[in-house]
């Protein structure tokens, strides 16, 4: 199990719905125009901010993450672009060392994902 399906179980067990993060994922990493694809993230933004984030991970950076291989090549970019500020944002939410050091992992693999893109 990778640590997007571990965070979603973790998310479902708390009783929260990752449904509409998922949709919208979904439909962004499909989608063939810019125009639908920063309306998508603008939505986005709004669902995830509504889960909390276990194993100090956003799942709907995870979700971006892993949904980004599948997209075209201008899309994958604004995917991790938004994956990478809410990983940066988590990260910085941070109220002890040692949970700011986890966090910022996965700040770290978004920004090596983010370098072919540049």
């Amino acid at each position: 199990m990778n640590d997007f399906q571990h965070t979603g179980e973790a998310l479902r067990r708390e009783g929260s719905s990752t449904a509409a993060v998922d949709d919208l994922v979904s439909k962004t990493s499909t989608a063939t125009s810019l125009e639908d694809v920063a309306a998508f993230l603008k939505q986005l933004e709004l669902e995830a901010n509504k889960l909390p984030w276990p194993f100090d991970r956003d799942y709907a950076a995870l979700a971006l993450q892993y949904s980004a291989d599948g997209a075209a090549p201008s899309v994958a970019k604004e995917m991790l672009k938004l994956a990478l500020g809410r990983a940066q944002w988590c990260a910085s939410c941070a109220t002890a060392g040692g949970e700011g050091l986890a966090r910022s992992r996965h700040v770290r693999e978004l920004e090596s994902l983010l370098r072919p893109h540049a």
